[in-house]
């Protein structure tokens, strides 16, 4: 059989650098070269090969998610894994080794210590020999909490962030532009079915419905709106990226998206109330604020299927701690402004940003008016006087409170198109 070996490294430089170094080093008969982990684990499922070599950093699959799920898979367990790394702090080793890496080599490598080590795997593989784990202190280290281990993953890079949809980069790229073109947003648009469909259906909804149906996307739009079409794209693209298939972890995720169209629709009319401009991007700050919360729940339901100790409280804990931190992560990584990126960070603790914006504030105090009317993920208890610490500086009184809580309310009973 053909010894074949895969290289996974994101920067083509290394990349070429160490498909010719193994090429020439090593006793294989091919070497393939992948961009990213997930491309790799795609040939893994497809293709034998005799050992694995990659780089810990990547977008899509990190090199050590791409260990994760060699490890648990019955057709890929047995293959050797050289991981390269910058990383050498006790945590970043101690979670590699309790994976099952076999060996890593740091970065910058030293070729001969990464042909040395290489041909050592290798040589057990082409044997059939178990290819011993790389040795450390994981057996003597403590145990971390799921807690400690889902906010070391992400902080080190372990764990990727998701990425932005192309489609939904391509509408927001769009919308970056002083004039967005009707015809140019449609051709993008209908490049996904799903979407032109959703949205079709949404300006055929007892919120748009007119005096007749509407069966085009452009007619669709028309009706919603340019705004309001980037929002829903917006939401249906973040629906297809946070998916949970544990039932417990399940009802939190609806409870995290009912409490953002809630607080989403709430900025709105706020914004509409207190005549500020193009309202409708008040919506889309509303339904990002809590976006930290849907990648922390996502990795807890994830990990608690190997975790028997990991407990609902303890993920609500770890939300209501870190969401902001790693919502205003995600968000710089997809590119959003740095507006979108503050109110992700401290719509919670507002005192708490350096020159908080009256965005923020309009955003904390929808987010408030959410939580009071029902719409929460954890039980909290919120009282007239946080409402108006947060609504003196926008000069909204009691009756605009009154009446923006009405149209949340109305537009949460309307709700069931998207």
């Amino acid at each position: 059989m053909a010894i074949r070996i895969l290289v996974a490294e994101d920067e083509e430089n290394i990349r070429l650098a160490l498909k010719t170094i193994v090429s020439k080093n090593l006793p294989c008969d091919e070497v393939v070269a992948c961009e990213h982990g997930q491309e790799a684990w795609e040939k893994l499922q497809a293709e034998p090969f005799a050992m694995v070599i990659s780089d810990w950093n990547m977008p899509h699959m990190t090199g050590f998610e791409l260990l994760e799920a060699m490890r648990n898979d019955d057709k890929t367990k047995h293959i050797p894994m050289l991981l390269l790394t910058a990383r050498s702090d006790k945590t970043s080793v101690i979670n590699a080794l309790q994976a099952g890496v076999n060996d890593y080599v740091t970065k910058p490598f030293d070729k001969d210590s990464l042909v040395q080590k290489a041909k050592k795997l290798l040589a057990k593989s082409q044997a059939g020999l178990p290819a011993e784990q790389a040795t450390g202190t994981a057996e003597a280290a403590p145990a971390l909490s799921i807690t400690e281990e889902i906010v070391n993953r992400i902080r080190s890079g372990q764990a990727s962030l998701p990425v932005l949809p192309e489609l939904a980069h391509k509408v927001e790229e769009l919308f970056q532009r002083v004039d967005v073109d009707l015809d140019e947003l449609v051709k993008v648009l209908q490049t996904d079915p799903g979407i032109t469909s959703k949205l079709i259906s949404i300006s055929n909804s007892p919120q748009y419905r007119g005096l007749s149906e509407i069966k085009s996307l452009d007619k669709a739009i028309a009706r919603i709106g340019m705004k309001m079409t980037e929002n829903y794209v917006l939401i249906l693209s973040k629906r297809g990226l946070f998916k949970i298939d544990v039932p417990q972890y399940e009802l939190l995720l609806n409870k995290v998206w009912q409490h953002s169209l809630a607080t989403a629709a709430c900025a709105q009319a706020l914004a509409q109330k207190l005549a500020l401009p193009d309202p409708d991007s008040y919506y889309t700050l509303g339904m990002l604020h809590d976006i930290g919360k849907l990648i922390l729940l996502q990795f807890f339901a994830e990990m608690s299927k190997k975790r028997p100790d990991a407990t609902e409280e303890e993920c609500l804990e770890l939300m209501d701690k870190f969401h902001g931190e790693f919502g205003a992560a995600l968000l710089a990584s997809w590119k959003f402004p740095s507006e979108h990126q503050q109110i992700a960070r401290f719509h919670d603790t507002v005192s708490n940003a350096s020159q908080p914006s009256n965005s923020l504030y309009l955003i904390a105090l929808a987010n408030l008016l959410a939580i009071k009317a029902g719409y929460q993920v954890s039980e909290r208890v919120i009282s007239d006087e946080d409402i108006s610490i947060v609504s003196q500086r926008l000069r909204a009184g009691a009756s605009v409170i009154e009446a923006v809580t009405q149209q949340m309310n109305e537009y949460m009973a309307a709700q069931g198109s998207v």
